[in-house]
């Protein structure tokens, strides 16, 4: 098995968000978070880590250092879960590696045909998420 990316994207009015899990097939694995508009304030919040531990088992759960997240299949090509607690940056360019350090955190669900529904956690502030998104599997 070679590369394998799970990738959640999602729009809704005022917030766009895009979540990836890069497996390869050894070594480390990449996470990337990235979500944007006016919901959201200036410019981009993202959480990076392109080093985290392989996930354990079956899961797919990974913990880095400021780094805790989960998905899970609940019912496989209809129903996923995604869970998050990090720490990111708001930067203004997604690329950036320095910013304002902001706590992040999701708990989101993705559903057939592509309904993406849960929150988004931002510092203090908490972000209703009621999208269209597609879920998908590569490898």
């Amino acid at each position: 098995m070679g590369l394998v990316i799970h990738r959640l994207a999602f729009t809704a009015a005022g917030l766009r968000g895009t979540v990836e899990l890069e497996l390869p097939a050894a070594g480390p694995v990449r996470y990337v978070a990235e979500f944007t508009g006016p919901a959201v304030g200036e410019g981009f919040v993202v959480v990076r880590d392109d080093e985290v531990p392989r996930p354990r088992g079956r899961a797919l759960e990974v913990r880095a250092d400021g780094l805790w997240t989960e998905m899970t299949c609940e019912t496989p090509d209809e129903h996923w879960s995604f869970g998050l607690e990090a720490f990111g940056l708001r930067v203004d360019d997604p690329t950036e590696a320095i910013g304002e350090r902001i706590a992040v955190g999701y708990d989101l669900e993705w559903e057939t045909p592509d309904v993406v529904h849960g929150e988004l956690l931002l510092g203090r502030a908490t972000i209703p998420v009621d999208a269209t998104g597609t879920f998908t599997l590569t490898d």
